[in-house]
């Protein structure tokens, strides 16, 4: 029986982590990569990050002159209505804009010290004309303009693969998931790691949240990461539930650490300093914990367009002493500190998973967590609190530096209760998945 032919969308390469959709993407990859013959496409690919399986195409490096577009007899009907900002690549009904917009977007790459390669663009399939593409490989333009460049050469790229099915990991790889879709007749599976609702804190980005809202009208299945996700899916953008189908994250096999004594009463936050993942709240409960425990020392660790805003916070609640800083930490690294922690705590207003509380149980730490947290559906003793309970969130933290007993007993129920979850467990469901939509008589 031949192998499941998976062309897979994914958001970061495994040696430039940002985030926790990153490592989920790799560690899919890797494992997916044992089972079907996959070919994955990232915005920018390192050739050493994946196994001599994993057939995987940087668009930074590719030689799009080379590149010739396969026939097609009917195109998607583009995202017109989603291009908020400059840089659409894609022809409006309008020409003239369409020039305008290009150009501002070739213009804002400029003045953000872009360094660019032009490549003459191939004969569409309608007859309209077409000006040069800008590849940039320097500093990126605007976000849009990224996204829809990422698509347009996905889609070429994909013209010349055979495969049975695409497989795309949440927003910015969905318009090129539905655009090869549309050319190539084969069924689309969005994996959805977060949404608009989590990163915008309940108010959503106009044109992202109408791409994932369209995306999720066309795909012919979407995973979700926890049921809070999959809930999200279904009231927010209207989507059945059948449709749906969740599968958590995975842990590494047998990297279970001991109990992590308290003697350091060190509390860490390991994330992005971003709204959705609370570090402000953080140094609420920070305060509140150090009025009535002194101590306590906090850690924050990670980088974000929030860190200038919580350096102030810091010094507005007179913690400089009790607060450490140390910006994005590389994986080994950040392992380290959760080992030198005693409880991990992630005050998040909207996460749909939550990987560092998975990694910090895995180190032997417990974790307090809000009830916004999908990672509470897979963690039966996490400490859980409201994201604006900051007094809730303190008090749980301050009982397990407390009290080794409860520690002890938090930690091991949950990393009991992590054993099924591993990579290749996830990606095992993921591939039966894929097979199933692949060979859906629909």
């Amino acid at each position: 029986m031949e192998k499941l032919r998976v062309l897979m969308l994914g958001w970061e390469d495994q040696p430039v982590l940002n985030g926790g959709v990153g490592k989920a993407c790799f560690h899919l990859a890797e494992s997916l990569s044992k089972e079907v013959e996959l070919t994955l496409i990232v915005p920018q690919a390192e050739g050493q990050a994946l196994s001599q399986r994993t057939n995987v195409v940087g668009l930074n490096d590719l030689d799009l002159a080379t590149i010739t577009q396969a026939p097609a007899t009917k195109t998607y009907e583009r995202f017109a209505k989603t291009y908020r900002v400059p840089a659409n690549l894609f022809p409006y009904e309008n020409d003239e804009e369409y020039y305008l917009k290009e150009a501002l977007a070739k213009e804002l790459a400029e003045k953000e010290g872009s360094q660019s390669e032009e490549v003459q663009d191939l004969p569409p399939v309608t007859p309209r004309p077409q000006p040069e593409i800008t590849i940039a490989t320097g500093p990126r333009g605007t976000l849009n303009f990224e996204v829809i460049q990422f698509a347009r050469f996905a889609a070429r790229l994909a013209s010349h693969k055979e495969i049975d099915v695409v497989y795309a990991h949440d927003w910015m790889t969905f318009l090129a998931g539905a655009e090869i879709k549309a050319q190539r007749k084969v069924p689309l599976v969005l994996h959805v790691h977060s949404l608009t609702f989590d990163r915008q804190v309940a108010q959503p980005w106009g044109w992202v949240y109408e791409l994932e809202a369209k995306a999720m009208q066309q795909a012919d299945l979407i995973l979700a990461v926890s049921e809070r996700t999959a809930n999200m899916i279904a009231t927010r953008y209207g989507v059945s539930k059948n449709k749906i189908k969740v599968i958590y994250n995975g842990c590494s096999e047998n990297s279970f650490e001991p109990t992590t004594p308290a003697n350091a009463r060190q509390v860490i936050f390991l994330g992005r300093l971003v709204p959705q993942k609370g570090p402000l709240q953080f140094l609420r409960v920070a305060k509140c914990i150090h009025r009535k425990d002194p101590s306590v020392t906090f850690v924050i660790a990670g980088h974000g367009p929030l860190w200038d805003e919580a350096q102030q916070l810091t010094k507005k609640l007179e913690l400089e002493e009790a607060v450490t800083f140390t910006g994005f930490l590389p994986q080994e690294e950040a392992k380290a500190l959760l080992h030198d922690s005693s409880v991990f705590c992630l005050p998040a207003v909207s996460e749909p998973f939550g990987l560092a509380a998975v990694e910090a149980t895995q180190a032997g730490i417990p974790v307090v967590i809000t009830r916004q947290t999908g990672a509470g559906e897979v963690l039966p003793n996490a400490y859980l609190a409201d994201a604006h309970d900051t007094e809730g969130l303190a008090d749980h933290i301050l009982q397990l530096l407390n009290d080794p007993q409860l520690r002890n007993k938090a930690v091991l129920a949950n990393q009991e209760a992590l054993k099924p979850y591993t990579w290749q467990a996830t990606s095992s469901k993921v591939f039966q998945a894929l097979f199933d939509v692949a060979h859906s008589p629909s």
